[in-house]
Parts: C-alpha cells; sequence; structure tokens
C-alpha cells in the first residue's frame, strides 16, 4: 500500500508540476512530453496491478492460499509486536535536561563562585544535566526506580562506590520496592536513594531558585545506600526509618551504620516534616559521629502564594583539636506566581530566598565563617515542557573568601541564566 501511495503522489507531482510556475503562480498547462507521458502510462499500469494484488488479499485466500498466507503472517508480526508492548506495561519513564550560562560580578581569576556548590563555573556555558529516570511498580507493591545522571551536577554529587568512577556520570538512585500489608501499608526500600533531609532537591528545575543554598550543599548529605522503611499511620501522619552505609557514600568507610529517619505531618494547605540522620561517617572509625536534625515547613496560604522554611543543625564529634563540631543554617523561600497580579502572566514566577549558615569551627566550608546569601530567580514557563529562568544572587560572608579577581573580598554577585526541558 505504500508504494502505490508513493507512485500515485509521485504522479500528482509531476502533473502539477506542468501547471505551476517556480514562483508559484498558475500557468497554463503545456502538453507532457512523450517521455513524461511515457512515465505516467507505466506508473498507472502498476497502480492497476497492485489494487488488484490488494482486492484478491481483500476477498480471501485463493487456489493456492498465497493471500491466506499473507493475512497469516501479517496478524502474527502485529501479534508479536503486541507481545512486545506488554512487556513494557507497568514501567514508568521520565527524565530532564537543562543547562546553564554562569556569570560572577567579581571576575575571579580563579573562574569559579567560591562557596558554591554545584554553578561553580564563572562565564561559562555549562550543560548541567541530563537525566533519565525508569521505574515499575505492581499493585502489590513490589518494583524499583532507577534515576541515572550525566553532566557538570552529576559529577558533583558523585558517591564513593569503592573503585573508579566515569567523569561526570553518577547512578544517582537505584532501589528496589516492597510493600508489607501491615496496618495502612509498610513500603521498603533498599537501594540507593535521595536523602530525606533539606528543603531543595538536587535537579535544579524542580526548586523555586536555580542556585541551590549554601545549607543543600554544606549542610546534609546528597544520597543514602541502605534500607528504609515507610508508612502512613493516618491521612496526617506519616514515618520512615531505616539504616544506611552513611553520607554519599555506596561501600561503607567505616565499621559504623548510619540512621535515618522522618515524621511528616499534614494539615490542609501546611506541611511539616522532622528528619534525621546520624551514625559514624569518618573514614575507617567508627567512634566518631556525626549527625543533623533537619526540619521544612511549607505553607500554601493562598493561590499562587508558596512559603518554605528550612533549618538544620548539625554536629560532629572528636573533630577540632578533639572537641565537638557544629553548623547552623537558617533559610526562606517565597515563590509568587504571575497569575496573583494577572491571570495573563500566569506562566511567570518570581522566586526570593534569604539564608544565613555558621560553620565556627570550618568543619563543613573548610574556614571557620558565617555565609549569607539572597537569592531572587525569575520563571517562564514558556511551554508545558520548557521553562527559562534568570536568577540573581548576592553572596557574603564575615571572612575574605570570595576571589575577585585583585584577591579576595568578603561577598560576591552573580547572575545565571538557565534553561530546562522536563518529560
Amino acid at each position: 500500500m505504500k508504494r502505490v501511495i508513493s507512485i500515485a503522489a509521485l504522479a500528482v507531482v509531476l502533473g502539477v508540476a506542468g501547471g505551476v510556475s517556480a514562483s508559484g503562480e498558475e500557468e497554463t498547462a503545456a502538453p507532457a512530453s512523450p517521455d513524461v507521458q511515457g512515465m505516467l502510462q507505466q506508473m498507472q499500469q502498476r497502480i492497476d496491478e497492485l489494487e488488484g494484488e490488494v482486492s484478491r488479499l481483500k476477498e480471501g485466500p485463493g487456489e493456492n492460499g498465497e493471500a491466506g498466507n499473507g493475512i497469516m503472517d501479517l496478524t502474527n508480526r502485529v501479534e508479536s509486536l503486541e507481545g512486545g508492548l506488554l512487556g513494557l506495561n507497568g514501567f514508568q519513564f521520565g527524565g530532564l535536561m537543562y543547562g546553564s550560562y554562569n556569570y560572577n560580578f567579581n571576575s575571579p581569576d580563579s573562574g569559579s563562585n567560591n562557596m558554591r556548590i554545584f554553578d561553580q563555573n564563572h562565564n561559562d556555558f555549562t550543560m548541567d544535566l541530563l537525566q533519565l529516570e525508569v521505574s515499575k511498580e505492581t499493585e502489590s507493591g513490589v518494583g524499583f526506580h532507577a534515576v541515572l545522571d550525566y553532566g557538570e551536577t552529576a559529577g558533583l554529587i558523585q558517591s564513593d562506590w569503592g573503585g573508579d568512577l566515569a567523569h561526570n556520570f553518577e547512578v544517582q538512585q537505584a532501589y528496589m520496592t516492597y510493600t508489607f500489608g501491615v496496618g495502612n501499608g509498610v513500603e521498603m526500600k533498599f537501594g540507593k536513594f535521595a536523602t530525606l533531609l533539606g528543603g531543595e532537591v538536587i535537579e535544579s528545575p524542580y526548586n523555586p531558585n536555580v542556585s541551590r543554598s549554601f545549607m543543600f550543599g554544606y549542610a546534609i548529605p546528597f544520597t543514602h545506600t541502605g534500607v528504609l522503611f515507610s508508612t502512613a499511620l493516618n491521612d496526617n501522619i506519616s514515618l520512615t526509618a531505616g539504616v544506611v552505609n552513611g553520607w554519599d557514600n555506596v561501600r561503607d568507610n567505616n565499621n559504623g551504620k548510619t540512621f535515618l529517619g522522618s515524621l511528616g505531618l499534614e494539615l490542609g494547605d501546611l506541611a511539616w516534616t522532622f528528619n534525621g540522620v546520624f551514625g559514624a561517617e569518618d573514614d575507617d572509625s567508627g567512634s566518631s559521629k556525626s549527625g543533623v536534625f533537619d526540619t521544612v515547613l511549607t505553607y500554601s496560604p493562598m493561590e499562587n502564594v508558596d512559603l518554605l522554611a528550612n533549618f538544620d543543625y548539625g554536629t560532629a564529634s572528636e573533630q577540632v583539636g578533639g572537641d565537638d563540631a557544629d553548623w547552623t543554617g537558617l533559610s526562606g523561600i517565597v515563590t509568587l506566581g504571575g497569575g496573583l497580579l494577572d491571570e495573563s502572566l500566569a506562566d511567570w514566577s518570581f522566586a526570593l530566598r534569604g539564608e544565613w549558615f555558621s560553620d565556627p569551627d570550618g568543619y563543613r566550608t573548610g574556614i571557620e565563617q558565617d555565609l549569607r546569601e539572597v537569592t531572587g530567580t525569575f520563571k517562564w514557563q514558556m511551554t508545558e515542557n520548557l521553562q527559562a529562568r534568570l536568577e540573581f544572587r548576592h553572596d557574603w560572608s564575615n571572612k575574605d573568601v570570595f576571589d575577585d579577581g585583585s584577591g579576595y573580598s568578603d561577598d560576591q554577585d552573580s547572575m545565571i541564566v538557565e534553561f530546562a526541558y522536563l518529560m
């Protein structure tokens, strides 16, 4: 049938070509040349033959059963294709890709935005992250989830796998799930997964701001490897608890284990989580213990208005001269949708973040300091899947830690433009 359509289309094109000029204006049709007439007659003859074959197939098998065999072969091929597609039943695929341009107004000689974890490169176009997400879960709760990352961000969050790693590639998450029929159901998650702590996530487009807070980079881990159990006590309260190898390592780096837990509360438009992690984190030492208490409060008092507050307190024993080290952070984000002003501005939004992070022992940042930042981010939802963001950020410290081209200063200003495609 494709051949019939192709031949017919070619015949139409050849016929129309004689009646339309190169400029697209109609002209008086000229008689076709003998060569063209012969070609058209051959095409017509072949079309008649193919149409005859199609008619015979529709009428059923002939004396030798050729038509019937052809139809059976086509049927078998369709059934085989359907069987292959059924094998993907229940699979879910997702992912994203985003890149950015970052400019630091200090014009640092190092080409680096000091004290920043992700958006580090000054005056640079960066392919931040290409991510593929695959998951499957049955009605009984058996399934798996995998998140594969490639790009600048993937290289910055790499876990310790106990061996060589491919640059800028990371298996961010890879875990299996099983649901026990106890109470309201207890879900077990076994493998590598993102941390429960923090008010932001690794993937920039899922956060209100492009850049991540100091707290997300220095106060908490990114991922864990181990086992978690989660259950909903009722519609408003959920619990999660488990045991993991530690912070950002697939292979344990000592003879101790780390405990991870979360309590979640939901009351209408308000959600409040209390999270914690505690265990041995130092290399080859199970005696020193590190812990973080993290709480995140989100509230949507009205449409187009979202509020988020995040507090962290962390401590590590036997660190600075044998004494304990600690760190503290507090941040808040206000997100306003353009629809708050006018429905025609629904594709626009603005997010403002303010933050304070204290590292009095220099345990997390390498310098005894207090860091602060204010960040404003404009977002334009260009299409359902494509978004663009423009961000301005001001960082400052009580120490001269920011490269300014001629030395070091106590502040830096930067701008980021980001484009993201989300499946």
